[in-house]
């Protein structure tokens, strides 16, 4: 077995080659943080001003780059985004809308838990569900955009539908429709304006979703 290390391994392979394959390493690992903070800037200023909101120097100015740098790693501001949306909102989403089993509770239940711990984020009672406002903007105007955000959705979805097949509704009650409604009532809870946004108008309305899913029980 070869030392990967050693010059006896380095000596079947040409000399230049070993060089290039060093350098571009090299380049890589000195380059990553540069794009991961364009992408943290990007997604900040597309949620807070959206995406026709967000200029090409907002997004030089807060990341502190020159242009040239900043089209290395992007052609365009619309590749930033769907960046952004595969390797920042995707998993934010996770983070946001927690719809996963809890312990000692139903599938009812821990929707409730779920739609209650978003109240505990303040950027989301304050400016809305990130996915849900470039769903507004972006998807009736751009087909790529609505695939990726589609593709959000559904995952998200899924995991209310998991919950609510778990639970003991009434026989007919149509599931699938029921976790596009349970998603769309949260989004519309936090899409009320910042001015008008709070915490108790958000819970508000959670109690009344939770009535309404709990007379769905047999």
């Amino acid at each position: 077995m070869f030392d990967v290390c050693s010059d006896h391994l380095y000596s079947f392979v040409p000399r230049r080659v070993v060089s290039i394959s060093s350098d571009i390493i090299l380049f890589m690992i000195k380059e990553q943080p540069t794009r991961e903070k364009i992408l943290d800037v990007v997604f900040e200023l597309v949620y807070i001003h959206g995406y026709n909101g967000t200029s090409m120097s907002m997004i030089l100015k807060e990341c502190g780059i020159p242009k040239g740098s900043l089209y290395h790693f992007f052609k365009s501001k619309k590749e930033m985004v769907i960046a952004v949306i595969r390797e920042r909102l995707a998993p934010k989403m996770d983070q946001f809308f927690t719809f996963e089993p809890v312990e000692g509770k139903d599938g009812i239940e821990s929707i409730v838990h779920a739609v209650v711990h978003v109240s505990q984020n303040k950027m989301l009672v304050t400016y809305g569900c990130p996915l849900n406002r470039l769903n507004q903007e972006m998807s009736p105007v751009d087909e790529t955009f609505d695939k990726e955000i589609t593709v959000l959705y559904e995952n998200l979805k899924a995991k209310v539908v998991s919950l609510l097949q778990v639970s003991d509704l009434k026989e007919g009650t149509d599931i699938d429709s029921l976790a596009d409604y349970v998603i769309e009532t949260v989004w519309g809870a936090l899409s009320l304006s910042p001015s008008q946004s709070s915490r108790h108008r958000y819970l508000h309305s959670v109690k009344h979703l939770n009535s309404y899913l709990r007379s769905l029980r047999q």
